[in-house]
């Protein structure tokens, strides 16, 4: 509503001063009316100038230094040279709008400066907050898989150490029989050793061990055979004798 207000007296202020610069020129000099110099002139045409740019634009430093200079020299000529009351109240209206919204604008514009810094700030924490909530969630989603995968690592490791614990246990059962092989692997290598020279001995008199066993079952041969003619010979002698050397039995009526 100020803004709008402000605008409406510019644009009152500015028709006022161009009726009055209008009504200048139309007016006749044997009248006593004002007719401005040339160097007054070329502050009036600067003016023109100047009032008909964009009001950001007369806020460059040169512009706005121009402006109020050129206000001021009108504002301040002789009363002869000058213009008419009324003009003079709306160049002074103008000055004093024209500093006063200066430094408004220029506060506005810090403001408005202020304001989009802060936005824009705002708008990046708000980006930065929602990417936030997204890694968030991502990293809680990616959080459970792992924690299930450490349930499922952790359980196979339970289980691949009872298999461990079995095999240890076979392991030492192995280890154990292992030892009591390679002893009696040790002791029948002494043995196979001991037995081997003996054998080796033994294979030096199989000539005549067998020699000997060949003569001894000939020998045994013969006394059987012997024996066995003795027994033809002496068997019916041994029945002779013993039946003449027997009482006589007594005869039964």
């Amino acid at each position: 509503m100020a803004a709008n207000q402000n605008t409406c007296s510019e644009t009152d202020s500015m028709k006022a001063f161009y009726a009055s610069l209008e009504s200048s020129k139309t007016t006749p000099l044997s009248h006593g009316f004002y007719v401005p110099i040339e160097k007054t002139k070329k502050a009036i045409n600067i003016l023109k100038e100047l009032l008909s740019k964009k009001f950001p634009l007369l806020l460059h430093p040169g512009r706005s230094i121009v402006l109020k200079d050129t206000l001021k020299y009108l504002l301040n000529l002789p009363q002869n040279e000058g213009f008419c009351m009324t003009t003079k109240s709306e160049l002074q209206k103008l000055l004093q709008c024209f500093e006063q919204w200066s430094v408004e604008y220029h506060n506005a514009d810090g403001l408005s400066t202020t304001a989009k810094t802060e936005l824009s700030n705002a708008s990046e924490v708000m980006n930065d907050l929602e990417a936030n909530v997204k890694e968030f969630h991502e990293m809680d989603k990616e959080e459970m898989c792992l924690s299930n995968k450490l349930v499922c690592l952790q359980e196979r490791k339970r289980k691949l150490e009872e298999q461990i614990e079995i095999i240890n246990i076979e392991i030492a059962k192995s280890a154990k029989e292992k030892d009591k092989v390679g002893k009696r692997k040790t002791e029948l290598y002494q043995t196979g050793k001991e037995l081997k020279s003996k054998r080796d001995d033994l294979m030096i008199n199989v000539p005549r061990l067998k020699a000997e066993q060949v003569l001894a079952n000939k020998t045994r041969d013969n006394i059987e055979a012997e024996w066995f003619k003795l027994q033809k010979q002496f068997i019916p002698l041994v029945a002779r004798v013993a039946s003449s050397s027997l009482p006589p039995q007594a005869s039964h009526a």
